[in-house]
Formats: C-alpha cells, structure tokens, sequence
C-alpha cells in the first residue's frame, strides 16, 4: 500500500485535482504516465524503479528503455541529457554536466569507479554511443575492453583476444548497428608480413560476445587513433602507399562489413593527413592553418555536396598541439566547445572571443569525449 500512496502523490505532482474533482489516479490512462516518463531525467527515473514494483517493471522494460532513448536524443541541440566523462591522471574518471560548462560560472565533477580498474590504467576511451562508453586496457599480450554506461552503473567486459604475432599498431572503434540493433568494437591490427603491412580487422558485437575475423582493411593506417562512429560506420583517415602522398577517408559499414571511400569537402589537399572529429553526431575535418583551424562538417553522411565550413577556430595554445584539437560540442546560437590538448576552451564565434571554462575537481586529464545519459544496459545484449 505505502508503495502505492507514492506511485499516485507522483502522479499528484503533474495532475492536481480540484476539491470538486472525482477523476483518480487510476484513470490516468498508462499512455499518458508512460509520456511522462520519457521525458524525465535518468536520474529521478532511476528514483522511481524504487517506489514501486509496477514501475521498476515498466522502466526496466527493453521497450521503454528504447523509447526514452530515442526521445533524449530527439533533439540533438539539447544539452540537458549530455555529460562530459574525463579520464584524469591516477587512474580516475570523472565527469561533468554539459549545459554548466556553457551556462554555469564552473562545472562540478563527479567521481566514478570504472570498470577494471583493478586491472590497471586505461590508456583509451574509445568513444561512446547511446550513454555507452568503450574503454581499453592495453597490454602487451592482449588489451582489455569494457562497455560501461557509467549513468547507471553498468558495464561489460569483452572476451579477451590475444594477439596472434607482433604488431605495429592497433586500432579500435565503438559503434552501433542499426540494422542488427547491435553495438560492436572493431579492432584493426597492423602486422608486417613480408616487409608489407597487412592490416587484420576483427568485430566483437554485444549480442555474439565473441570476436570474429572479417575480410583484412585495404587501406594503410599510421597511427592508432580510435576510428570515428558516424551513421553506422567507423571511419578512418589512411592512406594508399607508405610515402604519404595520397590521403583520404575510409569508411567501414558495420552492418555490411564492407570498405567505401567518404569524399572530403573540395578544399582537401590529398597530400595532407584529415584530421577526423564527430561533432552533434555528424563527421567532421580539421583543416590546419598558420593561426587558426576550420572545422567542416557532413550534414549528410556519405554525400559530399553536404559538407559545409563550420567555423574558423582560433589557436588558443601552441600551434603544434592543433593535431590534438578535439570539437566536442557546438550550440545554433554561435559557441563551440574544444578540447584543446588537456584544456577546454569555449569559443564564442559571434563575438570572437575564447574562454578557458573551470571545473571542480579536475585540474588535468588525458582525454574527454562527451556521452548521453542513458538507461541503455550494455547487459541487456546477450
């Protein structure tokens, strides 16, 4: 009964009665409590799976789960569902409400026990989908992978994969495949075999828990930064011979398994490295300039007439670190969000000015990527 009582004050709350009214909670039709629902923070959803069975039910349910995942990400230009999660020095990882950073005189951090950390100090965010976090443990022998979606307090870990023979470098992605409802992380591993490299990719999704070998990357790559999520494919930027002398982006279709090339905008010099990005969940370029870097973004993937010029961001450190420069979030009304090397700068494009914004708590962090508070269980994929 008392279970109950506070299923129905909360009701109360958004449905007062008149004195003169007759109409009770139980006439509420459950289309309606379930659009509630939806749109309110994870936090007071995960307060009421407490309050009552009936509700812990409904908001566990794979169904509900997935509507109010579609409804916060409905609007991309909202930031109230949005965090920052930032991997410090001495094995920490702490994260930070989106909307204080642009609206708030500071930030507030909080701390979070990540997944693995006994087993050592994560050496990468791979990045993040849906409120899901990809985060690496390397090693010489084999690294290890968690999925964790730190808003709930969830996390997997992946079946290990040793690696078969000596390698140059090693390269993951995190993404998800619509067609399959499935979340994956690819892993592309550069061998040197008979003085060529060969580059073995490897796709462990959530659903299979297994990795399996698919058709060898045709591209070269020579670094091993994460691959970039966007519209169901990870993108990469390559080249097609060691001189360097002809790069390009390449894309894998994680629902096809198959390689395409993505056009840059016209201004692309070939013989110049892109610097690839996701911002608002569009694939995005860094161009290098003397004092500044453009940002340029595919409005629709895979269509080059899409791309368009963002912005032209000012150095707000040393030139050198542009390479780092990392667009993490963009407002309609003129301000982007940038990580700058280890520094978040908010660059208001209107007026041409740069703030360095604070936050409690984090003094200095290795990477930072943004994620989606989200009720998305990386269990739930088994």
């Amino acid at each position: 009964m008392e279970s109950q009582s506070h299923c129905s004050s909360f009701l109360h709350h958004f449905f007062p009665r008149s004195q003169n009214s007759t109409t009770t909670m139980s006439h509420i039709p459950n289309e309606i409590v379930l659009e509630i629902l939806y749109l309110l923070p994870l936090k007071s959803l995960m307060r009421l799976k407490c309050v009552c069975k009936s509700w812990r039910l409904m908001i566990s349910d794979p169904d509900f789960v997935k509507k109010q995942l579609n409804v916060a990400k409905k609007e991309p230009g909202n930031l109230d569902n949005l965090r920052l999660i930032l991997h410090s020095p001495y094995l920490r990882i702490k994260s930070c409400s989106l909307p204080s950073i642009f609206y708030d005189p500071f930030g507030h951090s909080i701390n979070h026990d990540y997944p693995g950390r006994d087993l050592g100090v994560i050496n990468e965010i791979v990045g993040s989908y849906d409120g899901l976090v990809c985060i690496c443990i390397r090693d010489v022998e084999k690294d290890t992978i968690f999925v964790w979606n730190p808003s709930i307090r969830e996390s997997r870990m992946l079946p290990s994969r040793p690696f078969e023979q000596l390698f140059y470098l090693v390269s993951y992605a995190f993404g998800y495949d619509s067609i399959t409802d499935d979340y994956k992380v690819v892993r592309v591993v550069s061998c040197s075999v008979d003085e060529l490299y060969e580059y073995k990719v490897e796709v462990c999704s959530l659903k299979s828990n297994s990795w399996r070998k698919i058709r060898n990357f045709p591209y070269l790559l020579f670094i091993d930064e994460a691959g970039k999520h966007v519209n169901g494919s990870i993108n990469w930027a390559v080249s097609r011979d060691r001189n360097n002398d002809h790069w390009f982006i390449a894309s894998l279709n994680l629902a096809t398994e198959s390689y395409q090339v993505v056009q840059q905008p016209d201004c692309a010099v070939e013989t110049v490295k892109p610097i690839l990005r996701v911002l608002g969940g569009q694939l995005c370029v860094m161009f290098e300039y003397d004092d500044a870097i453009d940002l340029w973004i595919m409005q629709e993937y895979g269509v080059k007439e899409s791309w368009r010029k963002l912005v032209t961001v000012p150095f707000y450190s040393d030139p050198l670190h542009a390479n780092y420069a990392k667009p993490l979030f963009y407002l309609k009304d003129g301000a982007i969000l940038i990580d700058f090397y280890g520094m978040l700068v908010l660059y208001n494009f209107h007026r041409n000015e740069s703030t360095s914004p604070m936050i409690y708590g984090v003094h200095h962090y290795h990477e930072v990527e943004v994620y989606l508070e989200s009720m998305v269980s990386p269990n739930s994929y088994n």
